[in-house]
């Protein structure tokens, strides 16, 4: 098979400028094994120091032209916007507007010139200007990364959507790909952020996992007659640095379910209130102290009329089995108990 020497360069190599500090085909190259999380139902908001090694024009960035066909995902860069953004504006407007999905509230040029007729989704990179036309005022370059949840429009269309270029993405046919080394990307230009897109690891740590399932197992709701699962599983996995953060809502409510029919068919005992001494004295001297020393290696089998206490019997004993076990390996972090 022969080698592909095609690379994809960014807006600045195309018109001669150097490379910056990170290309895209390396930023591909970075993200290889991992997986993009998106579009966010919180978004992530930072404010990163502006002086990187990347800027807005070192992305992968090309024209849109009217007759460009149909498009997913845009761009919408405005450079040398004539309006300090400041923190505050940060804060509670941008992010706050944007938490709450209402990108047609955004004040211009954060919000688009006409409305598209299909869902959206918009990152928003704000900086310095690069080159501001003079020093009288401060400028900022604006760049908008719109996502149009699996609708295409065409690109005479993006262009009446835009304030600024009207801008596509060159990211070659690995589009999945592309679209984690443009985050990657993102996470190298700086200025304030907005992001609807995170990158994580493809396979989760086997201990994540692990936490992750005991704490659905002893945290979970016990029974479902009010729709504790769905409930339960939709506040967990949209909370912040919560144990099971980002899973699959699906997958949490099949496993509630199923420790749910676990419980159904055996409960586990924790506390029971009879002992050895509570037996009978010739039952116990004559008939148990000679069995329990090889409880291990044999069962007992109770023979004998209902409601004499063949139950109360066996409970007792496997409790006291319970303890013994505990105590031969040391566990200090486990109580007595059986299942039943």
């Amino acid at each position: 098979m022969a080698l592909d020497l095609n690379f994809i360069d960014g807006f600045n190599r195309e018109v001669g400028e150097q490379d910056a500090g990170l290309t895209f085909e390396e930023a591909c190259a970075h993200v290889q094994g991992q997986k993009i999380i998106g579009p966010l139902s919180k978004p992530l908001k930072c404010d990163r120091p502006a002086d990187a090694d990347i800027v807005l024009l070192d992305l992968p960035l090309r024209n849109t032209v009217e007759n460009g066909g149909k498009l997913e995902q845009f761009a919408d860069l405005i450079l040398n916007h004539p309006v300090e953004v400041t923190q505050d504006f940060l804060d509670n407007t941008l992010y706050k507007l944007c938490a709450q999905n209402k990108f047609r509230d955004l004040p211009e040029p954060f919000c688009f010139k006409s409305e598209p007729n299909v869902p959206y989704s918009i990152q928003i990179i704000v900086r310095p200007a690069l080159r501001p036309p003079d020093q009288e005022k401060k400028y900022f370059d604006i760049l908008k990364h719109i996502y149009l949840h699996r609708n295409k429009v065409f690109s005479k269309d993006i262009l009446t959507y835009c304030h600024g270029h009207a801008l596509r993405f060159d990211w070659g046919q690995q589009v999945r790909t592309g679209l984690m080394a443009f985050n990657y990307m993102f996470d190298r230009v700086g200025g304030m952020q907005i992001r609807l897109w995170t990158i994580a690891p493809k396979f989760e740590k086997k201990h994540a996992r692990e936490e992750g399932y005991k704490f659905i197992r002893d945290r979970g709701p016990r029974s479902n007659n009010k729709n504790q699962f769905m409930e339960w599983t939709d506040e967990q996995v949209h909370m912040p640095g919560g144990k099971i953060e980002g899973w699959n809502e699906g997958k949490v409510k099949e496993a509630l379910n199923n420790y749910y029919r676990g419980r159904q068919n055996a409960k586990t005992l924790e506390y029971w209130p009879f002992t050895l001494k509570s037996s009978c004295a010739w039952f116990l001297d004559g008939v148990l102290v000679k069995m329990l020393p090889t409880m291990r290696q044999h069962a007992i089998t109770w023979i004998g009329r209902t409601r004499v206490g063949k139950s109360v019997g066996s409970k007792t004993i496997l409790f006291a089995q319970s303890r013994f076990e505990i105590d031969q390996a040391n566990r200090a972090d486990l109580v007595p108990s059986i299942v039943c």
